[in-house]
């Protein structure tokens, strides 16, 4: 079927799935998507995942990347595509690649992709290459690992090129400020943090001069910061000495209270002494005497003597010229030092003191900032043609995939149309001897089963698990066989479009009519398990171990008297009622096999009904709308194409099948005998009990109502008839008495008394 929408294009039409969908076979139908009816669409929306399509392309496709996929953004996509083409049928072989050739340079935009495209080639060692593959782009970022300059605005060591004074300076600003990720993956500074680096720098630099004009600094020369370092470590231990020195001078009975106490060290003489432990650390660094001197080669604290001897060396001696303080040689020691502290506390907080004072003066003196800054504008020069580089990649993604995308959303051709997969079957369920190829993948099957159960599909939900990867969701539609062996827990194998197979475990069904065979013998079936279940629930009942025996009191047990008679009238109502149904039945005489079968169509008949309206109403839109998409149609699923959906297993026709089955039961001739004797018996009894063989001289039972109507009826042939004109009421009131008793025979009262009997 073809018609025209807006413009002059002419559009094809195929009937599928209860209604006509636009059939996509040429570039040109891609090329004027925008002049098709929205309301002829199969699809609004889509998800932008979740989809055996690829993602990045879908991602490119959603321009405000709010992760669906509407009908402005598959339109866009299809006009931009088709603008930069010359040849828009290349769309429909669905290539990897994309000839050079095609790209229209007699636009501007086009022109600018075909220089980009070159210059990929070029990077990447294709220089003289025709086309321009995916597999050109790689990985993200793969395309940048070898150019020095890639539009990002951030320079590496390897954008210095062969300068080593700047490959250096590149690589103490990394470890100095840190570092930015350029398009290759590598490590590299950009203009902001070049700035702080010679910032940091100078602001260092010119802290180093201010201590250096200040002679009084420097008071033990180069090795004044060392020095105070080690004065710094052992400040606070002095300190406490000689204040407690005080406090003894003042009280000689404080000693006791200043100096480590006996209970002190016999407490830790209980354990391990170590010259690390926190405990002789807090101790006195020695011995306390009223204003007694600190002699740095005596007795001392273990915790300390380390630390105290290297002051002796690096600060008392050289600034004392001794061994040994006293309160007034300590306060000399701490004002030495005063200058450098208030310079030193001053120092610039940044990480630029990782590199040595001789490394920083020398980037201050040489003040390359300049030359870094050129290398990040000429990186940034090239902006506009490294941006052009995505929407390459873009033109080659879409040239592969835009033509299914649409077979997908427009239509659901790639659904209906034989040898073909849709972009939401996600595999095949292999379960119970059966294949499923519909499966959708699924995020949250509760939330989604609320709404699929309208497709009135048969649907198996199933966990899926596979070594090494997360865990994913299925539901797969059941549309041959029945469903006898399918129950929640049961394992099968799925296999997703790449062919991997996991292993599925089946955790919701949502239950609806397979195929009208199954619904033709379901109700016999839900019988027998409701018998079977009921049995084996008494069963189960009976065998509870240690339940208690109910015991009935007989004085208190009382039986109603019109609970009796409600029974007896009951029972009497169904005797009756069987009793007429069993003579209507047997009445049929030869009629007997067709009224077994007209009693087998009123049992499966109204099943067969409800599933043939329910097979009529199952579809797709459901499963998909549940999965977020928004389905435009019915894409409905009738029987003939839902058996294509699922496929049962058969023999292969030039199979060698061996019939006999070591197995089986050792007498099925036997059996058979005596199901067809029971059969035969069976028939028998019914002719006979409907008195059908009396002419071979087998006639029904007295008790049959067949004979008694056989009976009445002989009996009114052997009356002779009155003659004509006259009246013989004797003779009439005979007849009429015959007739009362015959009735009173065959009464369904009298039949039900009988039955009862």
């Amino acid at each position: 079927m073809t018609t025209e929408c807006k413009g002059k294009h002419v559009w094809k039409f195929f009937k599928a799935g209860g209604m006509y969908q636009p059939y996509i076979s040429s570039g040109e139908d891609i090329k004027h998507l925008g002049e098709l009816d929205q309301k002829l669409w199969s699809a609004l929306s889509c998800p932008s995942s979740g989809l055996f399509f690829d993602e990045k392309t879908l991602k490119l496709i959603d321009a405000d990347g709010d992760s669906r996929v509407r009908h402005n953004d598959i339109v866009s996509a299809a006009k931009w595509t088709c603008s930069l083409l010359k040849d828009c049928e290349s769309l429909m072989k669905a290539s990897d690649s994309l000839e050079l050739s095609n790209i229209d340079d007699t636009v501007a935009e086009g022109a600018i992709l075909l220089s980009s495209a070159r210059r990929i080639l070029e990077s990447i060692g294709k220089g003289g290459a025709q086309s321009i593959s995916l597999s050109d782009f790689g990985e993200e970022g793969s395309l940048f690992t070898n150019t020095l300059f890639n539009a990002d605005g951030i320079i590496t060591v390897e954008s210095c090129g062969s300068d080593e004074s700047l490959r250096e300076l590149v690589s103490d600003m990394i470890a100095v400020e840190g570092f930015k990720t350029d398009r290759s993956g590598k490590p590299g500074v950009d203009a902001e943090l070049a700035r702080l680096f010679f910032d940091d720098a100078r602001a260092y630099a010119e802290w180093l001069n201010a201590g250096e004009k200040n002679p009084k600094c420097y008071v033990l020369g180069d090795s004044t910061e060392s020095a105070f370092e080690v004065f710094k470590s052992v400040e606070c231990k002095i300190d406490d000495f000689f204040a407690r020195a005080e406090i003894l001078a003042c009280n000689p009975d404080n000693e006791s209270a200043v100096n480590a106490s006996y209970e002190q060290i016999r407490e830790m003489a209980s354990a391990q002494i170590s010259d690390k432990s926190s405990e002789l650390a807090n101790l006195p660094i020695a011995r306390i005497l009223p204003y007694g001197e600190l002699n740095l080669e005596g007795a001392l604290n273990p915790a300390w003597s380390k630390k105290a001897e290297l002051f002796m060396r690096e600060v008392a001696l050289p600034l004392l010229g001794k061994s040994s303080m006293a309160a007034g040689d300590w306060a000399r020691v701490k004002s030495a030092f005063e200058p450098f502290e208030s310079w030193f506390v001053s120092r610039p907080n940044s990480k630029i003191t990782l590199l040595s004072k001789d490394r920083i003066s020398e980037i201050v003196s040489q003040n390359k900032l300049g030359a870094i800054m050129e290398l990040i504008a000429k990186d940034e020069s090239l902006k506009d043609e490294f941006e052009n580089i995505g929407k390459v990649e873009k033109l080659v993604r879409l040239h592969k995939n835009l033509a299914e995308l649409a077979m997908n959303y427009v239509s659901f051709q790639k659904f209906y149309l034989r040898g073909s997969a849709a972009i939401f079957q996600f595999g095949s369920l292999y379960i119970d001897r059966r294949v499923c190829r519909l499966c959708i993948r699924v995020d949250d099957v509760e939330k989604h089963s609320e709404m699929s159960a309208l497709s009135y599909g048969y649907l198996l939900y199933c966990a899926c698990r596979r070594k090494g990867e997360p865990d994913i969701n299925i539901v797969a539609l059941v549309s041959a066989g029945d469903s006898d062996n399918l129950i929640v827990g049961r394992n099968g194998v799925f296999y997703d479009r790449l062919g991997r197979d996991w292993d599925a475990t089946v955790v919701k069904i949502v239950d609806n009519p397979i195929g009208i065979r199954q619904s033709f013998f379901s109700p016999y079936k839900r019988l027998i398990k409701w018998i079977s279940e009921q049995i084996a629930k008494r069963a189960s009942a009976l065998e509870v171990p240690g339940a208690p025996i109910k015991l009935v009191d007989q004085k208190t047990k009382k039986i109603d008297v019109g609970t009796v008679a409600a029974l007896g009238v009951a029972v009497g109502g169904i005797t009756t009622a069987f009793g007429m149904l069993l003579d209507a039945f047997l009445g049929l005489g030869f009629w007997i096999p067709l009224g077994i079968f007209a009693i087998i169509l009123l049992i499966s008949a109204p099943s067969v009904f409800l599933a043939a309206m329910r097979l009529k109403m199952r579809n797709l839109a459901p499963l998909l709308d549940a999965s977020g998409w928004a389905v435009n149609s019915k894409a409905t699923i009738n029987v003939a194409f839902g058996a294509s959906l699922t496929r049962m297993g058969k023999l292969p026709r030039n199979a060698d099948k061996k019939d006999s089955d070591p197995y089986e039961d050792s007498h099925p001739v036997r059996r058979a005998c005596i199901v067809a004797l029971i059969v035969l018996l069976l028939v028998f009894g019914a002719l006979w009990y409907g008195n059908i063989l009396a002419p071979l001289g087998l006639e029904a039972p007295s008790w049959s109502p067949m004979r008694a109507d056989a009976s009445n009826t002989q009996a009114q042939s052997k009356t002779p008839k009155p003659e004509s004109g006259t009246c013989a009421p004797e003779s009439q009131s005979k007849t009429k008495q015959a007739r009362g008793a015959a009735s009173a025979k065959i009464s369904p009262k009298s039949m039900g008394s009988r039955w009862q009997k």
